[in-house]
């Protein structure tokens, strides 16, 4: 099966933050052998030494260098916080604050306005998710389904 530069550039970011080890990487590479064969640029995955040969192989070949789309970060921040990896507060403010996307101005609304629940109402994780939770839930299926082809 041939893969897109799209999903390599996806390899490509996961490995480079360590979210896929190159072990993984290598099992997955082998995993898409089949009876007919496999894709040659697969192989090439498949027979790299390390992990930066395999960042540097999507590179060259497809020209791509893991800088993912922003409904990709936005899913990814998503995906933490459902997972009970980042707070609530912690993923609003990555969205506003550290990956600087370019959101509609109705959604940046949205998270303004969750994020300032924070610090001053008693209840502000109930109020917050009201307002980013419908966000999250329009954006953590991209990036799922990114990284569902390298079974992450």
């Amino acid at each position: 099966m041939k893969h897109s530069a799209a999903e390599y550039n996806v390899l490509s970011y996961l490995l480079q933050k360590k979210s896929i080890s190159y072990e993984k990487a290598i099992d997955w590479a082998y995993s898409q052998y089949t009876k007919e064969g496999v894709d040659p640029f697969v192989e090439k995955i498949s027979l790299a030494y390390d992990q930066s040969e395999i960042i540097e192989l999507i590179s060259n070949d497809f020209q791509v260098y893991g800088e993912p789309t922003q409904g990709f970060l936005i899913g990814e921040t998503a995906s933490m916080y459902s997972k009970e990896q980042l707070s609530l507060y912690a993923a609003i403010a990555r969205i506003l604050f550290d990956l600087d996307l370019g959101l509609s101005e109705e959604e940046r609304q949205e998270l303004y306005i969750a994020e300032d629940y924070f610090g001053w109402h008693n209840h502000a994780e109930k109020e917050a998710v009201r307002h980013s939770l419908p966000i999250f839930n329009k954006y953590r299926p991209i990036y799922e389904r990114a990284v569902a082809h390298f079974s992450v």
